[in-house]
């Protein structure tokens, strides 16, 4: 039965295409740990969402997906019905793709061979996840996300590495992307609206953390824990060129949040404005466009790790 089975998603382009060879050695891995599961392989941008949402329509309950951040990012938004989780779902990690983020502090191994031995077994952690509406090609747009999103500076970068290619993976094509962006990019005038509070300024980037990392290693929220209930924002605010190129290492080593011009706060429910247009990135796919808004779902994704 499809219940007592696990749907295995497979992005075979993650990491330039390392994620194609790997698979035969994964899906053996998997086989000898004991798991029994059928796998699919994504053809298509959104495909993973698809074959999710498809696979629960069929009655799978555990889902392993196999590529980066982006995947994931995929998985879970096929796995959110009406705007919730079902219990009994459960998520795991084999990760491959670019960037791999959201694992570095969830206990998930970053070599896919070792990750692929825990799938069968390991225990259940429970994370929250973001809710974010937004507008996308002029229509009202809902997205989740389990990691970091982001929006002005962060989602042009990733608008543009997701028009690069991400064969080398990782570091790389984040920073070049970010120096190119860098000079052409112009600081917004945002109106920021959180828990009952309110404040506007000229803001480089808003980014939304549930966990801690994004960009390929930056660690832009040492203090984000993702399963305590509430987003961690960092607002990275009117920084000239020169700022931002001498601070970049910062980021890199989560010591940014001291700087004068970069703000921390908390939030669980957070809104952001802008008259100008401000690309959204969320696990660094870019989903869509300010106004939007964030809305933290506690507890809401069991993650087997």
């Amino acid at each position: 039965m499809a219940g007592q089975e696990s749907k295995v998603i497979v992005n075979p382009v993650g990491s330039g295409g390392r994620v194609r060879r790997l698979w035969p050695e994964l899906q053996q891995v998997l086989r000898e740990s004991g798991l029994e599961f059928s796998a699919e392989l994504t053809e298509r941008p959104w495909h993973a969402a698809e074959i999710a949402r498809r696979a629960l329509d069929q009655g799978f309950r555990h889902f392993v997906a196999v590529g980066g951040d982006g995947t994931v990012h995929e998985v879970l938004n096929g796995l959110v019905v009406d705007g919730t989780i079902d219990p009994a779902v459960s998520l795991s990690i084999v990760t491959g793709g670019t960037g791999c983020d959201l694992v570095r502090i969830l206990g998930v191994p970053r070599d896919p061979v070792q990750a692929a031995r825990g799938v069968a077994g390991g225990h259940v952690r429970r994370l929250d996840i973001g809710e974010l509406h937004c507008q996308r090609a002029g229509n009202p747009h809902r997205r989740y996300f389990v990691n970091v999103a982001g929006l002005g500076f962060d989602g042009e970068v990733c608008d543009r590495v997701n028009r690069s290619s991400k064969a080398i993976g990782g570091t790389i094509p984040y920073l070049s992307s970010l120096v190119f962006t860098l000079f052409a990019y112009r600081n917004k005038d945002v109106v920021l609206k959180f828990d009952g509070q309110s404040q506007s300024g000229t803001y480089n980037s808003v980014v939304v953390c549930n966990g801690q990392y994004f960009g390929g290693g930056m660690w832009i929220c040492p203090p984000a824990v993702p399963d305590d209930g509430i987003f961690d924002v960092v607002i990275l605010k009117d920084l000239n060129n020169l700022e931002f190129l001498a601070n970049v290492s910062r980021v890199y080593k989560g010591t940014h949040l001291s700087h004068p011009k970069v703000q921390h706060f908390q939030a669980a429910e957070i809104s952001v404005e802008s008259r100008q247009r401000m690309f959204i990135q969320a696990e660094g796919e870019v989903v869509g466009e300010a106004p939007a808004t964030f809305r933290i779902l506690p507890s809401a994704l069991n993650l087997r790790v």
